[in-house]
């Protein structure tokens, strides 16, 4: 019999408004610079390492305290 999959629940929020983008590694602040091919990237500069901003690990993703 045939399993009916679920669809899964996306770990990344529909918008990075109110996150800080941070290293997965040493979670410092990641810097946002345009890449050769018209992309845009978060860079890493202590630890060498980034990624794409369209496809961050669910560890960059840090919510902002609330100001209040």
């Amino acid at each position: 019999m045939k399993q009916v999959s679920r669809p899964q629940a996306d770990p990344l929020p529909a918008s990075g408004r109110g996150y800080r983008h941070v290293c997965p590694h040493c979670a410092q602040p990641l810097t946002l610079h345009d890449l050769r091919d018209g992309d845009q990237g978060y860079w890493c500069h202590p630890c060498g390492c980034g990624h794409r901003a369209g496809d961050p690990p669910a560890q960059a993703l840090q919510p902002l305290p609330q100001a209040g």
